[in-house]
């Protein structure tokens, strides 16, 4: 394979490496955490992504009143809770896609205590929120 060629493939996958950065990595579902309802302020770290379906985590940095979606895979879907338990009674807010304003701020009705994501390819979805 002469230089040029090699060459040329080399840029164009730098590029797609640089145009889609979660893709890279294999990200499925990242978001932003805040702990005020505007989404001001730093984040403090509390920036969480990853692959598939998780456990409950209540590994945040602070308890979060609002959060801002980076990117969720089809079929996947982020569940906040108010506890630390993820606990279905005290649920804050789901997230199930892009359509509902994807890197705006998104203040929840309840504080963030932890979160769950849940991903099964397959399902239709549709965005729910706990307006409680």
């Amino acid at each position: 394979m002469s230089f040029a060629i090699r060459l040329l493939t080399t840029l164009f996958l730098v590029n797609m490496a640089i145009a889609f950065p979660f893709m890279k990595r294999g990200i499925q579902w990242s978001f932003d955490l805040y702990p005020s309802t505007q989404c001001d302020g730093e984040v403090s770290n509390d920036i969480h992504s990853g692959m598939g379906s998780t456990g409950c985590r209540a590994d945040l940095n602070t308890m979060a009143s609002a959060y801002r979606l980076n990117t969720i895979a089809p079929g996947c879907q982020v569940e906040f809770f108010e506890n630390t338990m993820c606990e279905k009674s005290e649920t804050s807010g789901v997230i199930v896609d892009l359509s509902a304003g994807a890197e705006s701020c998104q203040a929840t009705t309840r504080r963030i205590g932890s979160y769950q994501v849940t991903c099964d390819e397959g399902r239709e979805l549709r965005i729910k929120r706990n307006l409680e």
